[in-house]
């Protein structure tokens, strides 16, 4: 008779946005309220579009190394939370390779928004030197675990 195998643990969560005046990489400023966050928690749905894991902010969300789960607003901001983390991934985050952490969005209005109305997580971009719009993040942890760990 097979082993049973523990249930896959989740690893902690991200804070990947928080509400305020920021400003997008195309250097327009954008105003976030608490109700936006919570909007967007909301509204996502890994059925409709799941949000990649990726270096950067790549143009077209590849590769990815990991995918993000589920999403939660808090008085932190917006907290997502990883899934099937790639292990050698993990490992550089751990090593400090990627300190800072930056979300992108589908705007409310854009055509390629899965959720029309509300602001929508395209993916979670992890960054080397580059620094992040939104300064002052919790610095991103991430751990990966196998079958059965």
């Amino acid at each position: 008779m097979p082993a049973a195998t523990a249930p896959t643990p989740a690893a902690a969560p991200l804070q990947i946005f928080r509400r305020g005046l920021h400003t997008a990489m195309s250097g327009q400023a954008l105003e976030f309220s608490e109700a936006d966050l919570v909007a967007t928690a909301a509204a996502y749905d890994p059925a409709r579009h799941e949000a990649p894991i990726v270096v950067g902010h790549p143009r077209d969300n590849a590769p990815a190394y990991g995918w993000i789960r589920a999403l939660s607003a808090s008085a932190a901001g917006l907290e997502a939370e990883p899934q099937q983390v790639d292990p050698a991934f993990a490992e550089l985050v751990q090593a400090g390779r990627f300190k800072k952490i930056s979300a992108s969005f589908y705007a409310p209005d854009s055509p390629a928004n899965p959720v029309p109305g509300v602001y929508y997580l395209r993916h979670v971009g992890f960054l080397g030197a580059q620094p992040p719009a939104v300064k002052g993040l919790r610095e991103p942890r991430l751990t990966s675990f196998a079958e059965g760990e």
